[in-house]
């Protein structure tokens, strides 16, 4: 049996792959956007609002898949109380949407979402802001 596809259903299939790629996109910067708002905006365990002091645990961010290499920076000889919140957030998630736009996300089927600060456990942990954990409940129930 033979059939003839015509160019329509081509077409529409391209379609189709562009919107599954936007909602793709759309959906994995979500998970940015909300790294970096639980990163200015969570409380931690002694009641300090924001895990940024020095910036670099929010520049830490990173998206990859495979063994992509994560983004890391320490906060030895940073300032600490750093007044520019705002532009260290919008820097970070700049970094992420470009760690985005370089994915192929139709042909990925994981991406990991990592923080390489050499003291993000401190942040995580000691400190008592788990941002992953509430990502974690925000994206995986």
């Amino acid at each position: 049996m033979t059939m003839k596809l015509n160019t329509s259903f081509w077409k529409k299939l391209d379609q189709l792959e562009d919107k599954a790629e936007r909602e793709l996109e759309t959906y994995v910067k979500r998970v940015a956007d909300s790294a970096i708002n639980a990163t200015l905006e969570s409380v931690s365990i002694r009641g300090k609002r924001g895990a940024v002091d020095t910036g670099a645990y929010i520049s830490s961010f990173s998206i990859t898949y495979g063994r992509g290499r994560p983004r890391g920076q320490s906060s030895r000889r940073k300032q600490r109380n750093n007044p520019n919140i705002v532009g260290l957030a919008e820097a970070a998630k700049a970094n992420l949407y470009s760690d985005i736009s370089r994915l192929d996300l139709l042909n990925t089927t994981r991406l990991t979402l990592r923080n390489n600060s050499p003291h993000a456990v401190y942040v995580e942990y000691k400190h008592g802001y788990f941002i992953f954990e509430k990502l974690e409940r925000q994206f995986n129930g």
